[in-house]
């Protein structure tokens, strides 16, 4: 992603709270996946330089979800803050 590489992912289990009937790890990890090779733009830069990202929509096995992500300031690893489904519209 933005031509980085990164060999880690952490999974924030924030989603497990609301979404844990549509969301698991395998999910998450797919669509971690398919940001490989795509140029994205921060939707905001914290003051200690995590870039925050949020990409939707983001389909697995035909179904839209909404991933918001992170990437630390060493780009070490991809932080998934949380990840849901989204109603087609």
């Amino acid at each position: 992603m933005n031509r980085r590489k990164f060999d880690e992912v952490i999974i924030d289990p924030h989603f497990e709270v609301k979404h844990a009937k549509s969301m698991n790890d395998k999910i998450i990890l797919t669509l971690v996946q398919h940001l490989d090779g795509r140029e994205l733009e921060p939707s905001g830069i914290d003051a200690d330089g995590f870039e925050y990202f949020a990409t939707e929509p983001m389909y697995f096995e035909g179904k839209p979800y909404r991933l918001v992500w992170l990437v630390d300031p060493e780009d070490t690893y991809i932080g998934i803050v949380n990840c849901f489904r989204r109603t087609k519209k």
